[in-house]
């Protein structure tokens, strides 16, 4: 199956790995900027870009791939992808080393994913 929460777990791993979380306003002296991390180094939505990315060209369909906005458990704005596998729907976030599902993430209280 190509939604297989095996292949979203080893891109979401690669993504983490291979990307060192920098800001965007110390990487391009700005305090947003979208972009897949072509430096090696990126912030929350870049990895999650590159996340999106990586699982289109892996044939899962952009219906079951959504970026979410939201805010964390510390109360800052934060970027994630979610993801539908054949497991149900899972978070992507750079934070942790394993896709989560979405009750499973703590929150702020001020919004919830």
């Amino acid at each position: 199956m190509t939604n297989s929460y095996s292949l979203a777990a080893s891109i979401h791993g690669a993504v983490n790995r291979d990307i060192k979380y920098c800001t965007d306003i110390s990487q391009y002296n700005t305090l947003e900027h979208w972009t897949l991390p072509n430096t090696g180094y990126g912030d929350c939505e870049d990895y999650a870009l590159l996340k999106r990315q990586r699982l289109l060209d892996a044939g899962f369909a952009r219906k079951d791939l959504h970026l979410a906005c939201c805010w964390d458990e510390t109360g800052a704005y934060h970027c994630v992808l979610l993801c539908r596998t054949d497991n149900g729907w899972f978070v992507l976030d750079n934070r942790h080393n394993w896709p989560m599902t979405p009750k499973s993430l703590p929150c702020s209280g001020r919004a919830a994913i």
